[in-house]
């Protein structure tokens, strides 16, 4: 079988999808990678062959300022509506003439994407090509009959001023999306589709009509009890990324410690001020009796190392979490889907406190589920850390529902079930 995996060039989209690519490529199907230069080094690590961008440019969080200089004057909903244009909407008429054009070469017989993969809606369309997405919890959308305006970090609502909130958020979000949407419909009007509401325009990738399936990402018992998810969906537990090889060993005082270690981590990608979430928690937890990781992943490290030397902080640019949660107590995170999924898979107890980047909508689930204690703030202080970091600990009941979903996780053959979807095409 010969598939072809495209993804939006942002780690979160890209690293799930890598266990299912090699799987597959290891049971000796065809797979290529669509990808930009930046991601087609990762795919090319993989082992995968690319499928290189030609009309397309790939846009990603570090080259953006660079490709769209007038950006850098953009504040507030003027960079919120810009940045849903350039990184989600615009890059689909060439992305999809480029994957039009590969199919000459390569033939494949199903697309495997991301939903935010927006070119995908085109090659559902007009390609006559059997297309599947990777879903998540909290993914966008304003479905169902009671739908949670997205990226505003927001629970159900279930009084009048919630209702009110909600509404007031869903038209700021329709108002932010307009240029994007406007710039998707335009390219659907070049290959003569109809267009799409704003509110349809989210999701549009994961409706039946267009995927065959949808792979949710994630439990259902992360989510919102009444959170709408498309018909064609099936939850996959935690999809962790394909491992590339073993690790160096853990610095010893990890395992000396082990049991009594806190790791913090702003991730990969919003991680350049280390001010957010990494110094708050750092004195936060200065002088205590816990042992503080502090992950920086490769931005600001030596700084960091030059300004706190203390016995209970080890600070390192990456380490491999699957080695370092089995002897982590609490992890202290901005909200990553990924690297929250790996924290539970490992039973491990978590405070979360960001609110961008879609980061605050899974935050409020684990919260709302009684799995984490959410401090609700893109830039925490050192004592709402510690504070939060001892409601967590303190909390047994909490320790009990993440034990329940750690088992939860470990009865999903997370690859295995996106295999047998596509192979059933």
């Amino acid at each position: 079988m010969k598939i072809l995996v495209a993804t939006v060039p942002a780690a979160g989209h890209f690293n799930p999808l890598t266990g299912p690519a090699v799987r597959l490529a290891e049971r000796g199907h065809d797979v290529r990678w669509y990808a930009g230069p930046e991601y087609a080094a990762r795919v090319e690590r993989l082992g995968l062959e690319v499928i290189p961008y030609a009309e397309a440019t790939e846009i990603t969080a570090d080259n953006v300022n660079a490709v769209f200089p007038e950006r850098r004057k953009l504040k507030g909903p003027k960079a919120i509506e810009f940045d849903a244009d350039v990184f989600f909407a615009r890059p689909v008429g060439a992305q999809f003439h480029d994957i039009r054009d590969a199919r000459e070469r390569f033939p494949f017989d199903a697309l495997l994407i991301d939903g935010a993969f927006y070119a995908g809606y085109l090659a559902a369309k007009l390609l006559d090509v059997p297309v599947f997405v990777m879903g998540s919890i909290a993914a966008p959308t304003l479905r169902g009959s009671n739908p949670i305006t997205p990226f505003f970090g927001l629970r159900p609502a279930r009084t009048f001023a919630g209702r009110i909130v909600n509404r007031i958020a869903r038209a700021m979000l329709l108002s932010a999306s307009r240029k994007a949407v406007g710039t998707f419909n335009r390219f659907l009007a070049e290959e003569g589709l109809p267009s799409v509401t704003a509110e349809d325009y989210l999701d549009c990738t994961q409706q039946p009509d267009v995927a065959r399936r949808v792979f949710n990402v994630g439990l259902p018992e992360l989510d919102f009890p009444d959170a709408y998810v498309p018909p064609n969906t099936e939850w996959v537990g935690a999809l962790l990324p394909h491992r590339l090889r073993a690790t160096a060993s853990l610095d010893p005082r990890i395992l000396e410690r082990s049991g009594q270690v806190v790791v913090v981590s702003q991730g990969t990608v919003d991680n350049h001020d280390p001010r957010k979430l990494l110094i708050p928690a750092i004195e936060a937890f200065a002088g205590g009796d816990r042992l503080l990781v502090v992950v920086t992943g490769g931005v600001g490290t030596d700084a960091l190392r030059s300004r706190y030397q203390r016995d209970n902080l080890l600070i390192e640019d990456f380490v491999d979490f699957d080695v370092l949660f089995p002897h982590t107590e609490l992890y202290v995170t901005n909200g990553g889907l990924g690297g929250v999924l790996l924290a539970l898979s490992h039973g491990v107890s978590l405070l979360v406190a960001g609110t961008r980047e879609g980061k605050g909508d899974i935050n409020v689930r684990l919260a709302y589920r009684g799995l984490a204690v959410d401090l609700r703030s893109e830039t925490p202080s050192a004592g709402a850390v510690a504070r939060g970091a001892e409601r967590v600990l303190r909390d047994k009941e909490m320790k009990g529902r993440i034990a329940a979903v750690r088992r939860a996780l470990a009865e999903y053959d997370s690859v295995g079930i996106i295999e047998r979807g596509l192979l059933e095409t």
